[in-house]
């Protein structure tokens, strides 16, 4: 979910390896991206831990917390928080958000909470009986942040949105893949993605990784890892926040935006 180029998935990949070491818990680090869809590897039943959307998360079946990033730009306020950033070519000139209406969005998939769901929610508010479509076109799925990103850059789609933590580790790790792009708008804070275990994991197992993680901020040797990840910690999840999304998803529904157009 996170994996924002080569850079970034080795810094995650020598992060959790040495967790898991340490632990001395026998987890294969398994490659799963594009184009296998990622809701496959929340269907894993050995899934032990791994990055999962909060809105999906609130309406899985069992799936187990584990622990939730906090992010260290200082944007986040050392919380679990995340937003959606509006991008927009800097070609177009816009600065507001309603300056894009109109023209094409590209939505990443219909169960991205930052992909889709926080957008259409915010998109929601300008949309009305007299004015049922905001966007030329509604082009999507894309499939996932990078694809989105490189579909606005080629000048397929005129306005994504996006995780704001993927966003900055690509301003981190690969700054040339937002040249040329500016913010428009961003959404609302809401509970960033978790780290979770699928049902059938031993629970003594997840409850190992949650107390492991959420002290790696104070044990030696862990600072470069987190910091290579834009990392300040993790934290216990808080659960039920993440069932506010739904909330959102409702309330798009009922105003009558059920999808983005």
């Amino acid at each position: 979910m996170y994996n924002a180029g080569p850079e970034a998935a080795a810094a995650w990949r020598a992060l959790f390896r040495r967790v898991f070491a340490e632990l001395s818990l026998p987890i294969e680090v398994v490659e799963h991206k594009w184009p296998t869809p990622i809701d496959l590897l929340w269907k894993e039943p050995d899934l032990c831990c791994a990055f999962m959307c909060g809105w999906p998360f609130s309406r899985s079946a069992g799936m187990q917390p584990i622990a939730a990033p906090v992010p260290s730009p200082p944007r986040y306020a050392g919380m679990p928080r995340y937003c959606s950033e509006f991008l927009a070519r800097d070609e177009s000139g816009w600065t507001r958000l309603e300056e894009a209406f109109g023209h094409r969005f590209g939505w990443m998939a219909g169960d991205s909470q930052s992909g889709f769901n926080a957008p259409r929610a915010f998109l929601a508010r300008f949309a009305s009986a007299q004015r049922p479509r905001l966007f030329s076109e509604s082009i999507g799925p894309l499939g996932n942040p990078a694809k989105a990103l490189e579909a606005l850059v080629e000048g397929k789609v005129d306005l994504v949105a996006l995780d704001s933590f993927y966003l900055d580790l690509v301003r981190r790790y690969q700054p040339e893949k937002l040249a040329g792009v500016r913010i428009v708008e961003t959404t609302a804070w809401t509970p960033i993605p978790l780290l979770v275990a699928a049902p059938s994991v031993d629970s003594g197992v997840v409850r190992r990784l949650r107390e492991k993680l959420a002290g790696l901020h104070r044990e030696p040797g862990y600072g470069a890892l987190l910091e290579s990840v834009l990392l300040a910690r993790f934290v216990e999840p808080d659960a039920p926040s993440y069932a506010g999304l739904e909330d959102l998803a409702r309330e798009a529904i009922a105003s009558g935006y059920a999808d983005i157009r």
